[in-house]
């Protein structure tokens, strides 16, 4: 006895729907959040009408995807700031940062504030603390200079992202030799760093500033 009808239908559009949501992850870590929702029709092997029905705009698909991202942005803290020797934990939460951002161009695109500010935020605020008691950890060690906080990895990790992935002929990709090159420079030394770190809610302003926040319906795909 074949399917009814109408059962055969829902279920190709819930296939279609898993298709659109699977294809988004697959084209936002390979390309970006410029991909558009054509795009993610086409990776996805559906009409774009198809995708239109189910998702208002690309940005309703990124959603989902870009809350895992700043989960594994976390979990890699997380770790980092269990790590037994406190200098062990900051290089390994460096490399595991980048080794992130080279397989997923979205993350590159929170990291530089391209996207959306609220993203950036929610990252900024779940990162920190375990960042911050990793960093307690090395200076209490003798191992981390006294002048460095949490907030001035944003702009290290920014800095970082830039030459991840990015396929450029001539340039070679050299990021342990950029992690070394850090982690030389938050060693205890004798000259204080110059100014003051970051605030949180100044870096939020500047997210605000660069990436204001995107709603989910009635925007351009």
């Amino acid at each position: 006895m074949e399917p009814h009808p109408g059962r055969r239908l829902r279920a190709d559009a819930a296939r279609n729907r898993q298709r659109l949501i699977e294809a988004a992850a697959e084209v936002f870590a390979a390309r970006g959040l410029n991909a558009t929702l054509d795009d993610i029709a086409k990776h996805a092997g559906v009409n774009v009408a198809t995708a239109y029905r189910n998702f208002t705009s690309k940005h309703e698909l990124a959603r989902e995807f870009l809350a895992q991202c700043v989960d594994r942005a976390v979990e890699v803290a997380e770790e980092a700031a269990t790590a037994p020797d406190p200098w062990q934990g900051l290089t390994q939460f460096l490399e595991r940062s980048l080794e992130l951002a080279a397989s997923n161009r979205a993350l590159v695109d929170i990291l530089t504030r391209a996207y959306d500010a609220e993203v950036f935020g929610q990252m900024l605020d779940r990162v920190s603390p375990p960042l911050d008691r990793l960093l307690a950890r090395g200076r209490e060690a003798g191992v981390i200079r006294a002048d460095v906080t949490a907030t001035d990895f944003v702009p290290i990790l920014e800095m970082l992202a830039t030459i991840t992935g990015l396929g450029v002929p001539g340039i070679p990709y050299l990021p342990h030799r950029y992690i070394a090159l850090i982690l030389a420079g938050l060693r205890p030394g004798s000259d204080p760093l110059p100014g003051s770190p970051p605030a949180l809610e100044k870096l939020r302003e500047v997210a605000t500033t660069r990436a204001p926040h995107i709603k989910t319906t009635g925007v351009t795909p």
